[in-house]
């Protein structure tokens, strides 16, 4: 057992595993306001650092690495590449979401457009359909200019088989502005303290801890992994703990976490349940973290029509189901997105002051914490689908079935908190009719 557990720790899958473990987690504004996949958000990014005249303090810097890095995509694909040479402010202009493209950028003495579509995923026929189809779009309205358009996606750069169309990598550009942070070249601390977070975001986006080399160090070590997980069950961590050499000690923690790991993917698992949902006719909107947490969440019709009646937006009720590698758990969330929402002077800060007021289920008023759990954010309802326990007996495909099966159970049955809730709040919103309808005399 020595030599297969010597092995295991020195698998550099193994180092890493326990790099992410043992460092402590430090604040992210990304991670604090659920920006973390969000195509918006990076394009906003992308943008802020395109335009020369913004508060970065690069100037043209980033553009013009954007441009020379875009006209090698676009000499692979036997296109003919920009000329651009004046990255200077004042003869750049950089748009956000003109013509419905991401992002825009004018080189006004050149007469050149660079059309960026942004997308958050792997590349795809339907995304080169589209940025063909935005192309054609912009020739016709800018006809003296020359139209170029880039496909910017998480696929490495010119995997994507696009005529015409320079495919970059975000990994390209995370490594551009990397390179900027390193040389110091931002202009300030607040912006360099930005960048830092967002290039955290971008490694954990990009290469998050739980991919397809964690999926390998389980399978490779699967032996010794499974004679550890008996021991734990039989004389728990110290058991695992006896059996690591001295010189190896510290590494007890990290092992007896990763003995613990389920060997289901939660990515994979939150795909499964968010198609469940939307066959189900909803709008799922999928987020995450780069510490392995992902979220569904959703708004149905019945909560929206609630909120508007309540005085919120159609989005200030929310379910929520979190998926990690520990559990999986569902909450009900409320916005509160003011100071004076949280002092109880809006109709959703009364709303709130009436739920803690009034519990919904009188016999486990427990279940309904009423916590601050995420930025503007008040968590009514919180409960575990799945156990760390319950994941670490099931196999991955044992994990997906019974996850959905229990997904569906919850919001179908009568006895659940799903319904309780949503009744709930449905009858708080309930507005009865002035009078009741006059019943004609039948005699």
């Amino acid at each position: 057992m020595e030599r297969d557990l010597r092995k295991l720790i020195d698998d550099p899958q193994f180092q890493q595993y326990h790099e992410e473990f043992m460092k402590p987690r430090e604040f992210n504004t990304f991670d604090v306001l659920r920006y973390a996949d969000y195509e918006i958000r990076h394009s906003n990014v992308l943008a802020w650092l395109l335009k020369p005249s913004e508060t970065h303090g690069i100037g043209g810097e980033f553009l013009e690495w954007f441009v020379k890095h875009v006209n090698k995509q676009l000499s692979a694909a036997n296109v003919e590449p920009l000329s651009a040479r004046d990255f200077d402010a004042a003869n750049v202009v950089v748009e956000r979401e003109l013509d419905y493209v991401d992002i825009t950028v004018f080189l006004k003495k050149e007469k050149c457009l660079i059309a960026i579509e942004n997308k958050t995923v792997p590349a795809s026929s339907e995304h080169r359909k589209q940025v063909k189809c935005y192309e054609q779009m912009l020739r016709g309205k800018y006809k003296d200019h020359t139209v170029k358009s880039v496909l910017l996606t998480t696929s490495p750069d010119g995997s994507s088989d696009s005529p015409g169309i320079a495919h970059v990598g975000w990994e390209s550009v995370r490594k551009s502005i990397r390179s900027l942070h390193k040389q110091e070249k931002f202009c300030s601390c607040a912006v360099n303290e930005f960048v830092s977070q967002y290039l955290d975001l971008l490694e954990g986006w990009l290469h998050p801890a739980g991919g397809e080399g964690f999926k390998t160090l389980l399978a490779e070590h699967n032996s010794i992994l499974k004679s550890l997980r008996e021991i734990l069950e039989s004389d728990g961590d110290e058991g695992v703990a006896r059996r690591v050499p001295e010189d190896l000690k510290e590494y007890c923690g990290t092992l007896v976490r990763l003995v613990r790991e389920p060997r289901h993917d939660p990515n994979e698992l939150r795909r499964a349940v968010a198609s469940y949902l939307r066959d189900l006719g909803l709008t799922v909107e999928l987020t995450h973290n780069h510490r392995r947490t992902y979220w569904a969440h959703w708004t149905d019709t019945n909560l929206a029509n609630a909120a508007r009646s309540l005085g919120g937006k159609d989005d200030s009720l929310q379910w929520w189901i979190e998926f990690t590698y520990q559990e999986v758990r569902v909450s009900f969330y409320l916005s509160q997105e003011s100071q004076e929402e949280q002092e109880g002077h809006s109709p959703m800060g009364r709303l709130k002051g009436f739920i803690q007021a009034t519990p919904i289920n009188r016999q486990e008023p427990n279940k309904y914490p009423m916590s601050d759990r995420r930025y503007g954010w008040l968590q009514i309802y919180d409960e575990v689908l799945l156990s760390n326990d319950e994941l670490a007996d099931l196999s991955e495909s044992e994990v997906n079935k019974e996850v959905l099966r229990r997904v569906k159970d919850f919001m179908d049955s009568d006895e659940s908190e799903y319904r309780r809730i949503d009744d709930y709040i449905k009858c708080l919103a309930f507005r009865p009719c002035d009078s009741p309808p006059k019943q004609e005399n039948s005699s």
